[in-house]
């Protein structure tokens, strides 16, 4: 019974592992500092580059997280939007919304990942097929928030 329960736990590390095998983490986009009041294209990667981005692998996205947050005391975001775009998904666009943090000196979220959403998707990308974003800071004032977005992939 017990060689039977050694097999059992060693197939299932084995088939966890063969999961886990090709998923990455990748920045996709970030602007730091802009107070845009309507869309603009955000920074592909880690740069300050404004322009789409390229995964590394072909494969799927599998989540996209979009953390907001804020550069000094002064910092402003109510809320913020943003938009990836690409030509071979259907629908083509999708926008996903987060919370923002308030005036930085009198937070309106509690322990900070409040203004952090992840958006659960299974997404057809190929290093040829860029990905545009743009965020956006409706009905407010913003003052130098930070949008970072990160994408899970298996590829």
């Amino acid at each position: 019974m017990e060689s039977i329960m050694i097999c059992m736990i060693a197939a299932l590390v084995a088939a966890v592992l063969t999961v886990l095998e090709g998923i990455y983490l990748d920045q996709m986009f970030n602007l730091s500092g802009a107070a845009v009041t309507s869309l603009t294209a955000m920074n592909f990667g880690t740069g300050s580059t404004a322009g789409p981005y390229s995964p590394q692998l072909n494969g799927r996205l599998l989540k996209i997280t979009c953390i907001l947050v804020p550069q000094a005391a002064t910092s402003l975001a109510q809320h913020g939007r943003v938009a990836f775009t690409q030509t071979n998904w259907k629908p083509n666009t999708i926008r996903i919304s987060v919370a923002g943090f308030g005036l930085a000196t009198a937070p309106q979220v509690y322990g900070g990942d409040q203004a952090t959403i992840d958006y659960p998707c299974d997404l057809a990308v190929q290093t040829d097929w860029p990905i545009t974003g743009q965020v956006i800071y409706p009905g407010t004032a913003p003052v130098t928030p930070t949008m970072l977005v990160m994408g899970t992939f298996s590829g």
